[in-house]
């Protein structure tokens, strides 16, 4: 070891042992002199919460992520008890003309279809049905009465305009076939969508899609509460802030160091959010980009003060020790500021907003706790590297 490294004042403790001091000191020491079981143990645990974070299923249902007493919800409930829906869902149709009898009956034949899927029964109304019927063309165009194209466009001119505009666009190359939507879980609605889409089966020189607020609101969701969706965002997000810090390292080995532990509070926040029974939202659930930006700040601020001190003459241990007592500090004081930020939203009456408090409080305990045990393990695994080369 260099003279300048003996000729430190740093109390002995504070070079690699598991002595007296800051919590983070001593967590950092325990990691540098035990680096394979801490590495070793930590990777199992990611993987493991990789595995059953990603089966946590995502609370999509309205009627639980707000306050009941929500002025818009009571609205909802009551348009519902009125009307027995909540919310409208169309098949948008389009075709050269609409008023023809093969498209007529396409569009009767697929209304019946859908209505039936969804467990629609005329006699009870919309009561225990998925999906209700509002308004079609062949309400009032009925292709078993107007049997020909021609008898269909004069009886269309009979209708007044206003009883057609909401099913029938001016030109006559458009129509909407409207359904009801009861209120419920963003998941079943877009289950109900997508069998929507399978009962579509348009013949030539016609096109339907389903569409619609309710349509965009609940694949919107799909995706974010996808379980690869989520494991390709968080990829993404670790494999650009990995290029950034290469590029700007101009070090492989010094660019993703800093992105190891961030990697495994990943999977170490998803074993925790199991085992504590955490409920997920459409806001939780894509934490792990906010948790890969505030985790890598903190790694690298450690990171780049550990090779600081190396490059002034410090040998490993006292490295580790004296960033732990300077640096450390102001990451443990910066990580609490933000704790502390998000800690507010817990006690939010909004449940969506609390539930996302609670995870992201999490999320950052385990981003900050994986930063101090696994950059001195790395550390110590280097060092020894370095020593047996030599």
């Amino acid at each position: 070891m260099r003279s300048v490294v003996a000729a430190d004042p740093t109390p002995a403790a504070e070079r690699g042992g598991v002595g007296g001091g800051p919590v983070v000191r001593r967590v950092a020491a325990f990691s540098h002199r035990w680096p394979v079981p801490v590495l070793a143990i930590g990777l199992a645990l990611a993987i493991g919460g990789a595995v059953l974070g990603s089966r946590e299923p995502v609370e999509t249902d309205l009627q639980r992520l707000v306050p009941s007493d929500l002025p818009a919800l009571r609205d909802l409930h009551e348009l519902e008890r009125s009307s027995g829906v909540a919310g409208e869902i169309q098949v948008l149709v389009k075709a050269r003309s609409i008023a023809t009898p093969a498209v007529l009956r396409w569009i009767a034949d697929t209304r019946a279809k859908i209505l039936a899927d969804a467990h629609y029964d005329a006699a009870k109304g919309c009561s225990g049905a998925d999906l209700c019927p509002l308004g079609a063309p062949t309400d009032l165009l009925n292709p078993d009465v107007a049997k020909t194209s021609s008898a269909i466009n004069e009886l269309i001119g009979t209708v007044p305009a206003y009883f057609m505009q909401s099913t029938l666009a001016p030109g006559r190359r458009v129509a909407l076939i409207s359904f009801g939507l009861r209120l419920g879980p963003l998941d079943h609605q877009r289950a109900i969508v997508e069998r929507m889409r399978k009962a579509l089966d348009p013949p030539p020189g016609v096109q339907a899609t389903v569409t619609g607020l309710p349509v965009l609101v609940a694949d919107a969701s799909g995706e974010v509460s996808s379980s690869l969706r989520r494991l390709l965002t968080l990829l993404g997000s670790l494999v650009l802030v990995g290029g950034l810090l290469v590029a700007f390292t101009r070090s492989w080995r010094r660019g993703l160091a800093p992105l190891l532990p961030v990697a495994l509070a990943a999977g170490w926040s998803g074993l925790l959010t199991w085992l504590f029974g955490l409920p997920l939202n459409p806001l939780s659930v894509v934490l792990g980009a906010l948790v890969v930006a505030i985790g890598t700040e903190f790694s690298v601020l450690l990171s780049e003060r550990y090779h600081q001190e190396r490059e002034a003459g410090h040998g490993d241990a006292m490295a580790i020790a004296r960033t732990a007592r300077s640096t450390g500090r102001a990451v443990g004081a910066s990580a609490a500021t933000a704790i502390a930020g998000f800690a507010v939203l817990a006690v939010s009456d909004i449940p969506l907003l609390r539930q996302f408090g609670l995870v992201t409080v999490l999320d950052l305990l385990v981003a900050v706790a994986a930063v101090v045990l696994v950059l001195p393990a790395l550390a110590a695994l280097a060092e020894r590297r370095r020593t047996v080369r030599a």
